[in-house]
């Protein structure tokens, strides 16, 4: 079951929130400086993003908490992408770096058919917001303090019988695991002390702002075209895209008509007009490929796109991912040979994947927009956080 707590959050200065949002929240330098400040009670905080989504504006709402940490073992918090090596080092590289604080923290999800998360902040919604900034991509942040005990406590409750599903932060969730278990091997913390908790962002899943996002993939190494592009159609079906490489729009577009629902991605190249789109053929199975996922994700974008393909043509390729499809396609021009376009994974379908206890790709998914970083959690083991 997992455990909430209230926290004794760093935040900026009301003046500097603006300014600091932008970036990630340096603890030491800004406690130091002045331009954060930490809490001297413990609260939890409502966060709304309010954003433009498809149509209309959307506003995500969530809170920021501390949750005790748990192995993904135990079932409690459930995880639906692998991390790598690489990404779990370089999350724990970046707690240690802030001298152990969480700056990062964790999206997570729960289930809250009757909306009673929403009655619990209802009175402190009314009243000023501690933190409104309007972030460079112009989405705006605002946030509430909420210190109240009953409150608190009502949420602590609540969540008791309840999981976490992580959305986003996988890494940074095992980033925290990695540090716990650096500290209880210096010496053994008590139950509620700050080293077994991390912070955490956590969204209902009825929540309409609740919006996924694609990670498209930039490649280096790619090889040459025409022979990556003649491997594939033993199992894809190869469409040509004729003078639509720079078009944005257009592209992400395709990747909306699939033949028979089949995965889909879309594939650049660099100083070609046109592009590729590439959908796996209907008679094709994975499994019978011998892709090692469970049959009732095998056809998932995800798992299509890195075994099918990443795994099969670019092993030897070195690939990063990118959520903003314009700033991958920007990549082409600087070193990028090869930018594939992805669709987004939904949240029913992640959640479909960690209820089976399977996992899907490292860096398959994401949320938007990504949270500011407006609140960070120091980690002191003889700190208490009930």
């Amino acid at each position: 079951m997992p455990h909430i707590a209230g926290l004794r959050g760093v935040v900026p200065e009301a003046s500097k929130a603006a300014e600091l949002a932008n970036a990630p929240l340096d603890v030491a330098k800004g406690l130091a400086a002045g331009t954060l400040a930490r809490d001297v009670t413990r609260c939890v905080y409502r966060y709304h993003v309010a954003f433009a989504g498809p149509g209309r504006q959307l506003v995500r709402k969530s809170i920021v908490a501390a949750v005790r940490l748990s192995p993904w073992a135990e079932g409690m918090i459930r995880r639906h992408e692998e991390v790598t090596d690489a990404a779990r080092a370089a999350a724990l590289a970046r707690i240690k770096a802030n001298g152990g604080a969480h700056t990062q923290a964790v999206m997570a999800g729960v289930r809250d058919t009757a909306a009673e998360v929403d009655r619990f902040f209802r009175r402190a919604e009314s009243g000023p917001p501690t933190l409104k900034v309007t972030t460079k991509d112009g989405v705006h942040h605002t946030m509430w303090r909420v210190s109240d005990a009953e409150v608190i406590g009502k949420l602590r409750n609540y969540f008791t019988p309840k999981k976490l599903h992580v959305l986003d932060g996988h890494d940074t969730y095992e980033g925290m695991l990695a540090y716990q278990a650096e500290l209880a091997a210096k010496a053994e913390p008590s139950m509620y002390s700050s080293a077994n908790y991390g912070l955490f962002n956590i969204v209902t899943m009825e929540d309409q702002g609740l919006v996924s996002a694609a990670l498209h993939k930039v490649v280096k190494g790619a090889g040459k075209r025409d022979e990556l592009l003649e491997k594939t159609r033993k199992h894809f079906i190869v469409e040509k895209l004729a003078g639509v490489a720079n078009q944005t729009d257009k592209l992400l577009a395709a990747l909306g008509d699939s033949v028979a629902h089949q995965a889909v991605f879309v594939a650049v190249f660099a100083g070609d007009a046109d592009a590729y789109k590439l959908t796996l053929s209907p008679d094709v199975s994975p499994v019978h490929e011998g892709v090692a996922v469970d049959r009732a994700l095998a056809k998932l974008d995800p798992n299509v796109v890195e075994h099918m393909f990443v795994r099969r043509h670019l092993a030897s390729a070195t690939i990063t991912s990118e959520p903003d499809a314009k700033q991958a396609l920007a990549a082409l021009g600087s070193g990028a040979e090869l930018v594939l376009l992805v669709r987004p994974t939904s949240i029913e379908q992640r959640v479909h994947v960690d209820e089976l206890n399977q996992t899907l790709p490292p860096s398959s998914t994401t949320l938007y927009p990504a949270p500011a970083q407006l609140v960070a959690m120091i980690i002191d083991p003889d700190e208490e956080m009930v």
